[in-house]
């Protein structure tokens, strides 16, 4: 079983707390600042302004971001399912941006990040809709789907 965060499509209400407080536990050490460029997932909408989708990584099973790094910067750890990116190895080169199909590494400061679900993720904590949630499970493939519906 895979360590993930999911994301329930009908509570979000396009609020953007969880990419805000994902953004604390990424702040310089020292600094506390409400910075979404820097969060570990970013919130997008449909083109009709009805759907809402929370991309945060999937933790797949097979992810291509990992096959289509050039370096061996990401692995997925065969303990938790968690993948993971080494910021010292990446070479901000975006094959993974480009290889994951459901929009969910994105670039900061010329690396690459993705959700590495933490320990206790502040990003379910500050949901006040119950949009996210820490589960343990390998299903992918509807909330995939919607990722590719409301692309970034």
């Amino acid at each position: 079983m895979s360590k993930r965060i999911a994301f329930t499509e009908e509570n979000c209400t396009n609020c953007h707390l969880c990419s805000m407080y994902c953004s604390l536990v990424f702040s310089e050490q020292g600094k506390y600042e409400y910075r979404p460029a820097i969060s570990r997932i970013r919130v997008s909408e449909s083109d009709d302004q009805r759907t809402y989708a929370a991309h945060v990584c999937l933790q797949c099973a097979e992810p291509a971001c990992m096959d289509a790094c050039p370096v061996g910067a990401i692995t997925k750890d065969p303990h938790t399912g968690v993948v993971g990116i080494d910021s010292w190895q990446c070479t901000g080169c975006e094959s993974c941006v480009d290889a994951c199909e459901f929009d969910c590494v994105f670039m900061v400061e010329d690396v690459a990040v993705k959700c590495e679900v933490c320990d206790d993720p502040l990003c379910v904590k500050a949901c006040a809709a119950h949009a996210l949630h820490l589960v343990e499970d390998d299903q992918v493939d509807e909330q995939g789907e919607l990722y590719r519906e409301v692309r970034i």
